[in-house]
């Protein structure tokens, strides 16, 4: 998957990289949708609107989080994301079903027409970890997706989706390539799990 560098690009360390300070504007990454479809992957013939996940508090800024312990988080310095990761994610799952060809049509919740179905999520996991006192970041993505009838938002099928990479090194491209890789691995779950768990609709 390529990662989108938008300005120059500054390397961090995981040990010296957390917590702002004033300085020059940050660096803004964004990350990439799905190109290719699942393999296996058959067309399903309904419609889809994506709402904007929620998230636990801290992950749903535009800021990217770290924690060295599971009780505390923190973010990396002079970088950030294009926008709030919610509302980025939520970008990249309806290019990921776009691009895809998975269904007759995607589009955001709060722009779409009539759909046949929903799908909401919940971020529960978007940082790299530093666990242990290690000096390499694994970058932990996790999503739990509910899909549920339009309109009724009866609950069809709710599954949690998790992946964790870790990074070639601590500097802030290697670290946004983990990120990218991991939300690949979650989307791509997601479009197999939404196309083949997902009944025809009753119209």
């Amino acid at each position: 998957m390529r990662v989108f560098f938008l300005l120059p690009l500054l390397l961090l360390s995981a040990c010296t990289g957390l917590l702002g300070n004033s300085g020059p504007a940050p660096d803004l990454y964004t990350l990439s949708a799905l190109s290719q479809p699942p393999a296996g992957l058959v067309r399903a013939p309904w419609h889809l609107l994506i709402e904007e996940p929620t998230a636990v508090g801290g992950l749903e800024a535009n800021r990217i989080a770290v924690q060295r312990t599971p009780n505390e988080i923190r973010y990396f310095a002079d970088v950030r994301w294009v926008e709030r990761a919610t509302r980025m994610i939520q970008g990249l799952m309806v290019e990921s079903f776009e691009h895809t060809g998975a269904v007759a049509s995607v589009d955001r919740y709060s722009v779409g027409p009539r759909a046949d179905y929903v799908l909401k999520a919940e971020l529960r996991d978007f940082q790299a970890e530093l666990f242990n006192n290690t000096k390499i970041p694994t970058v932990h993505v996790r999503l739990t997706v509910r899909l549920a009838r339009a309109g009724r938002q009866q609950t069809i099928w709710m599954r949690d989706f998790s992946a964790r990479v870790t990074a070639r090194t601590s500097t802030a491209p290697e670290v946004v390539a983990a990120f990218d890789q991991a939300l690949s691995q979650v989307m791509a779950e997601i479009v197999a799990v939404a196309v083949k768990e997902t009944p025809a609709p009753q119209r």
